[in-house]
């Protein structure tokens, strides 16, 4: 008998999982058939650390196989929910607030697919919500993610990955504008902002206000009555309140943000969509709440959009910090794609050599009009005076890189 009773409690050491919680990981997919079989093999590795795990991915209109090799995956795997649909336009932009195609509306759309999921009570015992991309070609960084959960330097509501090339949804006290309020002139700054940004990887943990670089993990309890969305939100605009009153000027663009409330003319926007026959160029606009006007004016209404777009992250971000959940934290150690090409390529090698390998990846993955236009977009980032400074000559290279893989 005591033979046995050791026999099993060595089975039950060997195979305990190494985290005694349940977790759900969750992604969205087009278009991405090269990564699959890579994504397949780390979300079973990352599954296996965990009490119980359990996929939700959802995927829209790819032309490619990706469809097919996540259905037969979920057909194999009884802990896969996969959802796909294929949507024409015009009826897609009906489910769209702006009421034309735009990537923030779209990416948001999708993401609240699987967060509904996520929150129903079928998994109200899962501890933890996962979220990555699904276009990683190499395997994603598991024992990280596995340390930062079991041996956290801090109490924190959600934690994401040091993906410096993503600084779409980062914004933190010393960055807090981005697109939303500088509108274009963000793409200008954004090569200084990434060479500010970069995250001593042996650092402590970064305290933000929003982030993803690629992967993120969230206490599924921080993420109850929060939604993504790719325009503004009641609730970003009252954090955004209170980001603006604790800033220091001097440091994140807000001379910038001041000009361009000087220069563009600012509508309000009482009810409706912004009228873009009147306001072909680029506009200021404050929406109009139940409680009165907003302070903040959106510079984001670019292009066609007829109301002040946003990356899809922040917005549920702000929902947390509104709902108490506001420890969020980037591991400077949690390392994203984008992140471990660079390391790869650019260590011991000049800058030339690093684009150099970059341009060769791409001219192998894509045909020769695609290459040149996307190569075009990259190669503005390099400039012949940062060659002595390696922390520019990664961000570089994650930028050209960002491109290609997108």
């Amino acid at each position: 008998m005591n033979k046995l009773l050791v026999l099993l409690f060595l089975y039950r050491a060997l195979f305990a999982s190494e985290i005694g919680d349940k977790v759900l990981i969750c992604g969205i997919a087009r278009n991405v058939e090269k990564a699959v079989a890579n994504t397949i093999s780390s979300i079973e590795k990352l599954g296996g650390k965990f009490q119980e795990y359990h996929v939700i991915i959802y995927e829209n209109n790819s032309k490619d196989t990706t469809a097919k090799l996540f259905q037969k995956w979920a057909k194999k795997n009884k802990h896969v929910t996969f959802i796909s649909e294929h949507i024409r336009e015009k009826k897609m932009v009906k489910f769209l607030s702006m009421g034309v195609m735009n990537r923030y509306e779209l990416m948001a759309r999708a993401r609240n697919k699987v967060l509904d999921i996520a929150m129903q009570d079928t998994y109200a015992d899962y501890k933890y919500v996962i979220w990555a991309d699904l276009d990683f070609l190499h395997p994603w960084d598991i024992d990280n993610i596995v340390a930062t959960i079991l041996h956290p330097e801090k109490e924190w509501d959600a934690v994401f990955a040091n993906g410096f090339y993503d600084l779409l949804a980062y914004r933190d006290a010393e960055f807090p504008l981005g697109f939303e309020l500088l509108g274009s002139r963000y793409w200008g700054v954004l090569d200084e902002m990434r060479a500010r940004l970069m995250i001593d990887k042996k650092g402590p943990w970064k305290r933000v206000y929003s982030a993803f670089g690629g992967l993120a993990i969230y206490k599924r309890e921080a993420l109850k009555g929060c939604k993504y969305s790719g325009v503004v939100t009641k609730d970003l605009e009252k954090m955004m309140e209170l980001y603006l009153q604790s800033l220091n000027p001097k440091t994140c663009y807000y001379d910038l943000y001041q000009e361009l409330r000087n220069f563009f003319p600012v509508v309000n926007l009482e009810k409706g969509l912004l009228n873009r026959a009147k306001y072909p160029n680029e506009v200021g606009v404050r929406l109009c709440h139940p409680l009165g006007l907003g302070k903040i004016v959106w510079f984001s209404c670019t292009d066609n959009y007829t109301l002040p777009a946003i990356c899809e992250h922040i917005p549920l971000h702000a929902s947390m910090a509104l709902h108490g959940y506001d420890k969020l934290f980037v591991n400077p150690r949690l390392i994203s794609r984008q992140d471990a090409i660079v390391d790869a390529v650019g260590e011991g090698r000049s800058l030339e050599e690093a684009v150099e390998a970059a341009v060769q990846y791409a001219r192998k993955k894509y045909d020769l009009n695609t290459f040149r236009k996307i190569y075009k977009v990259a190669i503005r980032s390099i400039h012949t005076d940062i060659e002595k400074d390696q922390v520019i000559q990664y961000t570089v290279v994650a930028e050209i890189y960002y491109y290609f893989d997108r």
